[in-house]
């Protein structure tokens, strides 16, 4: 029984051919190859796309298998451009226009997949595979991360080995050899291009999406950054080059808010301030590789790391106190932050040199600008400030001891949940009335009482803290995000940081430490490993795969040209050390290196050889193959196919002008036709493909080479018919 088992499965028919017999009709099986790949492709696009695409791709799929079982009629003309609008007016409703990158992305993918309704041939199989490669690329403009690249490779596998069906191959086990024959030929080309070809600019530019890695804005009121605890979404990482910071030493500064109207901060840009003031641009706003606020002999900055920033629509960059010099030009602003030249649409590298402190230079706004308060806006904390510049006797920093101590000692309390604030005058009902809030409260509180007393100051946003990795970089989330006080001091300005004095876990340990914090933090991610850190595996696993994506992301994704021309120079000096080596070896030892010399050669000889082989090999792995290479010899010989003549043909005409190959050629159209006609199982198709190889061998062997015919001109037809 068991045997017969064996033999019915040896037996079974094979699987049903992708192209039809005629070569040009598409059978049910290539229909569901096209169809798998673009669901693979779609699968890259999904997290970005529109979820309607979904059902589009099951519609015209449905339509055409219903189509190929004769249910319904081939989509006409009318049809097919009723698609094509429909998607254009459902990208146009849901995109509201149609020029950003999303809404060309969604167009592409629409017409990839409306494009399998009027695919009925090869040809137009081919150019749905080659729209799905193309489409594939454009999947890295979203993301460029180890999961994307992954499933970028499926799916272009999944391509390349439908395209080798098209091609003719018999079965899936060749598909998908030739498939991987293909990205194993590739490889070796792709890393060397991937190490030494320098990074081109895009050709043309393209409208990019709004994205945002950081919920911080150019503008706060008391609560905006409350709202970033809920988030875990991932801002820039940092690797240190030399001293690391501190905890309470990690106040990555984004934007300077100089500017209040009683009930937010704001920051003012530099060509709004130079007119309002009448003064230049360049007096507030200047490009370059190095700060021209700072003094040259002030030397190199205390701190120097790389940052991985997450993409972002705005051009702002983080900095750990006052940026000092970068590896590429910036802009660096008078008020002590940093900008992009332009918005950057993916991850990106930057080297920072900083200085860990507050900026040293003064504002060319003015002492008036930053202790400019509305008149009528929050009277009784500037009747406060007022009070307590006088107790202390106009001592700024009895004063600003005062300010501290004001928050210390009085019943407020700290919170990820403060209440809403709905007066006209906030910052009086913050300090009077509800006297619960977080960092923007205090610090916008703390800024009021010290212009009330006439002491310049303003209001810094950016990110405190960071996770440190056991890898040696730190990762800096939205929830990071802080906000504190700069006070012009001593010829300088110098950081305050209200919340120190209320909440001094906040500084050390971060916003999930704080006394409350649990049902808010991270309440927008609740499906967040960080969740986590309490199992020590799972907290071991994130961490692990962290590291991985930040060394992909940096050594691959960031790989720019400072790097490819690092790699040549220590290929180069590798190269130096060898040709040293071997000069003095030659001087001193010469056997050693004709020992090494012929080891390489014959190391060389033999790959090359091996894949001389498997090259060989590869000739007789199906009769299309071999038939493909005896047309190949034949046509060397002057004797090639005539226009439309079938491949058994070709070799049943000229077999008679072969002369001893003659009868060998017979049998090779006999046992091809065999091969591709007759219903045979697995048993006796090996047997005929044996069959096959051993005629085509003996025909090879008993053609003259090509070299002679080239050498003797025309004789070797006469010699062949002879």
């Amino acid at each position: 029984m068991i045997a017969r088992g064996w033999l019915a499965r040896r037996q079974r028919p094979r699987p049903e051919a992708a192209v039809l017999a005629d070569g040009r009709e598409l059978g049910a099986a290539m229909l569901r190859r096209l169809v798998i790949g673009q669901c693979l492709v779609l699968a890259l696009h999904l997290a970005w796309m529109p979820i309607w695409l979904v059902a589009l791709a099951l519609g015209v799929a449905a339509w055409r298998f219903l189509e190929l079982r004769q249910r319904l009629p081939p989509a006409g003309r009318v049809l097919r451009l009723g698609g094509v609008v429909a998607l254009l007016g459902a990208l146009w409703l849901h995109y509201g226009v149609m020029s950003q990158m999303e809404g060309l992305i969604g167009l592409l993918l629409g017409v990839y997949l409306l494009k399998l309704l009027e695919t009925h041939d090869r040809r137009g199989a081919r150019v749905v595979v080659v729209i799905g490669i193309i489409a594939t690329g454009v999947a890295f403009l979203h993301d460029q991360g180890i999961p994307m690249a992954l499933g970028a490779l499926v799916a272009l596998g999944w391509l390349l080995q439908s395209l080798n069906w098209l091609a003719g191959a018999p079965d899936a086990r060749r598909a998908w050899g030739e498939t991987a024959w293909l990205l194993l030929y590739s490889a070796p080309l792709m890393v060397v291009l991937f190490l030494v070809f320098p990074r081109l600019g895009p050709l043309w530019s393209m409208p990019q999406m709004d994205r945002a890695s950081t919920g911080l804005s150019d503008e706060v009121s008391p609560g905006d950054i409350a709202q970033l605890s809920r988030s875990d979404a991932r801002v820039f990482r940092a690797a240190f080059d030399g001293e690391e910071p501190a905890t309470h030493e990690r106040y990555w500064r984004v934007y300077t808010l100089s500017g209040t109207d009683g009930r937010r901060w704001f920051r003012a840009p530099p060509d709004e301030l130079a007119a309002t003031l009448g003064l230049t641009e360049a007096s507030f706003a200047r490009q370059g590789r190095r700060s021209p606020w700072v003094d040259e002999a002030a030397g190199e900055g205390r701190f120097r790391a790389e940052l991985l920033l997450e993409p972002d629509s705005r051009p702002w960059l983080p900095s750990l106190g006052t940026p000092l010099a970068t590896d590429s030009e910036q802009r660096y602003l008078a008020d002590g932050t940093l900008e992009r030249l332009a918005a950057e649409g993916s991850r990106s590298l930057l080297r920072l040199e900083s200085s860990g402190a507050a900026p040293a230079n003064a504002d060319p706004a003015g002492d008036a600008w930053n202790t400019m308060l509305p008149n009528r806006a929050n009277p009784r904390t500037r009747a406060l400030g007022e009070r307590l510049w006088q107790e202390s006797g106009g001592d700024k920093h009895a004063f600003l001891a005062a300010v501290m101590a004001q928050f210390g000692e009085s019943p407020f309390r700290y919170t990820l949940m403060p209440p809403r604030l709905n007066s006209r005058h906030r910052v009086d009902e913050f300090l009077f009335e509800s006297r619960a809030g977080y960092c923007t409260h205090y610090a916008s509180a703390a800024a009021t009482l010290i212009r009330a007393a006439g002491i310049p100051s303003r209001l810094v946003v950016g990110f405190l803290g960071g996770e440190r990795h056991p890898d040696g970089y730190f990762t800096i989330r939205d929830y990071d995000a802080h906000a504190w006080v700069e006070v012009w001091l001593d010829g300088g300005w110098q950081r305050l940081d209200p919340t120190a004095a209320i909440a001094p876990e906040r500084i050390e340990l971060g916003p999930q430490a704080v006394e409350g914090s649990a049902e808010t933090f991270l309440a927008d991610s609740p499906f967040s490993s960080l969740r986590l850190r309490e199992l020590d595996w799972a907290n071991r696993l994130r961490l692990r795969w962290e590291n991985l994506e930040y060394q992909w992301q940096r050594g691959v994704i960031g790989y720019q040209r400072e790097a490819a021309r690092s790699f040549m120079q220590r290929l180069g000096e590798r190269l130096e050390v060898g040709y040293g080596w071997l000069m003095a070896h030659l001087r001193s030892a010469p056997w050693v290196v004709v020992a090494w010399l012929s080891g390489a050669v014959l190391a060389l000889v033999g790959m090359a050889w091996l894949l001389r082989l498997g090259l060989r090999q590869r000739r007789w792995r199906n009769e299309s193959a071999m038939l493909e290479y005896l047309q190949e010899r034949l046509a060397r010989l002057g004797l090639g196919p005539v226009s439309g003549e079938t491949p058994a043909g070709h070799l049943r005409r000229v077999a008679s002008t072969c002369g001893p190959a003659s009868g060998a050629l017979e049998a090779v159209v006999e046992e091809y036709e065999r091969l591709a006609y007759a219903p045979l199982n697995e048993a006796d198709r090996r047997a005929g493909l044996r069959r096959l190889r051993q005629a085509v061998q003996k025909v090879r062997r008993r053609l003259p080479k090509a070299r002679y015919r080239i050498r003797r001109g025309g004789a070797a037809r006469e010699d062949v018919a002879s």
